[in-house]
């Protein structure tokens, strides 16, 4: 069903035209209208036309001037005119703004219908077109992306098919320098075929337009995880605005990180590649996603060192139930390893998996089974092995130790725990950047773990007792009538004084002020 505009400043007319056409017939389902081209502006603000229905003589803004304005927002919406002067340059200003008809007054009711069949006609007709036409490009990008995919597939081999490459008219791949952008990317969602989204996006947009009937670019994933786009020097793409245009096309699905290599031929690409491959799988293991690399940065990168662990300190601090040094002992390799960047990653990785591995022997000599078979052994490595930044990597291995002394202390240690948390918040309340991260990066927890253990132990969320706390201690200072409430509000951790007083209204059942008033005064 279609939308219908009626502008029409004669309110008979008006009202004439709503309710004596049979609309609904016509497959017109929807209808809204205004005494004049202002009125009928606001309207389109919310309201998407597929017809207009105007008079061309209005006050305030005549039909004329309004569907011009109207059709530079909604350049497909068809235009009837109505009016009761058939002069001239009315009918001229219809013709260059492509109305479909031009109805004289008195108004016929037969004409109105069947000029209104012949629009509807219209916009079928040409609506069914763009789906055909949608359907041809859809077809005609799925074919390109399988052909890039088979062309890079050859270019990647260490003897190309030429045979292939003429087949479809992309010889200058072979023959001339080449810009190749290989990406890392980090997807948001766990939906599967997140790859396949972003190479119809791309073949859709950017790839899939008509470059003089030649491939300009190949595009293909190699991996989940990882894509290279091939640029020919000879065809009409601009390397430096394809990065833009792929970081545009990751930008709401994940992070991207991007290397460029500039001017290489075809016989040099396969090892290019499976060099950028693993340099920028490095590069952002260490330093996260979201930068763009030339291959000369990758370069010159000094040797690498030996690393430098106790596995024995790590293990008594556990046996020892110290798991702050624990972690503490993590962090010293994590900082290190990222000042230094040049171990493996394979090699970093088989390193945290080994922690693992040692907390989950204390754990079997506490008599704890959960996860600590073969099975979870095996599951715990592939987690490792599927992280891509040493920050992922070392928080599994906290969420791991974590999870393991979670059984530990719901055996009876748990108010140890919590304790050390109350006491923490109890000598740090007037801090005003004072949060879960803060307290978790304290205690080496996950912020999850934090809150579900504490409100384990206490019945309370951690924000929830935060506040209890500030709220008591302002409360005492209240005691002070020399002390200004938004030096209350300071001391207790509130950097703005109107959010501590409404929260304390909140809390209290009354302001600050009204408090110090009823009880200290």
């Amino acid at each position: 069903m279609f939308k219908l505009l009626i502008v029409e400043d004669e309110r008979i007319t008006r009202e004439s035209l709503e309710t004596l056409i049979p609309w609904d017939e016509l497959g017109i389902g929807e209808i809204k209208s205004a005494k004049n081209g202002q009125e009928a502006l606001e309207i389109v603000k919310s309201y998407t036309p597929d017809i207009l229905l105007c008079d061309v003589r209005m006050p305030r803004m005549d039909g004329i001037e309004f569907s011009k304005r109207l059709k530079s927002i909604f350049p497909k919406c068809k235009i009837v005119f109505i009016s009761g002067y058939a002069e001239k340059e009315y009918l001229l200003s219809a013709i260059r703004l492509n109305a479909i008809d031009y109805i004289e007054k008195p108004l016929n009711i037969e004409k109105i219908i069947s000029t209104m069949k012949k629009v509807v006609e219209i916009i079928e007709v040409e609506r069914k077109g763009e789906e055909e036409r949608e359907k041809l490009k859809e077809h005609y990008n799925q074919s390109l992306s399988y052909i890039c995919t088979q062309l890079i597939q050859q270019l990647l081999t260490d003897h190309p098919d030429l045979s292939i490459f003429q087949k479809y008219n992309a010889e200058d791949f072979l023959n001339s320098n080449l810009d190749v952008i290989v990406g890392f990317v980090n997807w948001q969602s766990e939906e599967e075929h997140m790859n396949e989204i972003v190479s119809k996006d791309l073949y859709n947009g950017f790839l899939g337009k008509d470059f003089t009937s030649k491939i300009a670019a190949l595009f293909a994933f190699l991996s989940p995880n990882s894509f290279v786009l091939i640029c020919n020097n000879k065809r009409e793409i601009d390397t430096r605005k394809a990065v833009d245009i792929l970081k545009e096309a990751f930008s709401q699905k994940g992070e991207v990180s991007l290397a460029i290599v500039y001017s290489i031929r075809a016989n040099e690409i396969k090892e290019h590649v499976e060099n950028i491959i693993k340099m920028l799988q490095k590069n952002v293991f260490y330093n996260g996603f979201g930068d763009l690399y030339t291959y000369e940065a990758f370069e010159n990168k000094r040797e690498a060192e030996e690393v430098n662990f106790d596995f024995e300190r790590f293990e008594e601090y556990l046996r020892r139930d110290e798991i702050k040094k624990a972690k503490e002992e993590i962090e010293k390799l994590y900082f290190w390893l990222k000042s230094n960047q040049t171990i493996d990653v394979e090699k970093v990785k088989n390193l945290f998996f080994e922690m693992i591995l040692i907390v989950y022997q204390v754990g079997k000599q506490r008599k704890i089974t959960q996860l600590l078979d073969e099975d979870g052994r095996s599951k715990k490595w592939r987690e490792i092995e599927q992280k891509l930044t040493l920050n992922q990597v070392k928080e599994v291995v906290y969420e791991t130790i974590d999870g393991i002394f979670e059984i530990f202390e719901t055996r009876g240690n748990l108010n140890r725990k919590a304790y050390q948390i109350v006491k923490f918040i109890e000598e740090n309340f007037y801090d005003k950047e004072l949060s879960i991260q803060k307290i978790a990066h304290y205690f080496y927890f996950s912020p999850n773990y934090l809150c579900s253990m504490f409100k384990k132990a206490t019945g309370k969320t951690l924000n929830d007792y935060i506040t209890e706390v500030r709220i008591e201690k302002a409360k005492q200072l209240l005691k002070d009538n020399s002390i200004k409430l938004y030096e209350i509000a300071e001391r207790v951790g509130f950097g703005d004084p109107n959010y501590f007083s409404s929260l304390f209204k909140k809390k209290v059942g009354m302001t600050p002020s009204e408090f110090r008033e009823r009880y200290y005064v």
